[in-house]
């Protein structure tokens, strides 16, 4: 299961393995092809979830990780550890208009 950490939140990363990873956490092994199991073993011997429960799942994991796409570009725009630190060291202001400026283009929602 693909799941991103943001601080102290981990959310999932959406996908079918992912969302049947959440709705049967017993799951031990399966084989999943198309839009049906082929096989399907969990150690509580619960049942495959249906389609429209995975369905379901993806949708709910779509909402979160959409949520978390301003932290991801702002990770892609933040300069290196390293340019920050040499920034706050040479010019604080500068540093500190540089991540403004990020922050303004990418906003937290909500």
């Amino acid at each position: 299961m693909a799941t991103r950490k943001f601080n102290d939140i981990e959310y999932p990363v959406p996908g079918i393995d992912t969302a049947i990873r959440i709705l049967r956490p017993s799951v031990t092994r399966y084989d999943f092809a198309g839009r049906e199991f082929l096989e399907f073993e969990s150690s509580d011997g619960s049942e495959p979830p249906t389609m429209e429960e995975i369905n379901a799942e993806m949708e709910r994991e779509v909402e979160i990780y959409n949520y978390y796409l301003y932290e991801r570009n702002r990770e892609k725009a933040y300069p290196k550890i390293g340019d920050q630190l040499d920034m706050i060291y040479h010019d604080i202001d500068k540093w500190r208009e540089t991540i403004k400026e990020i922050k303004e283009k990418y906003p937290k929602p909500d």
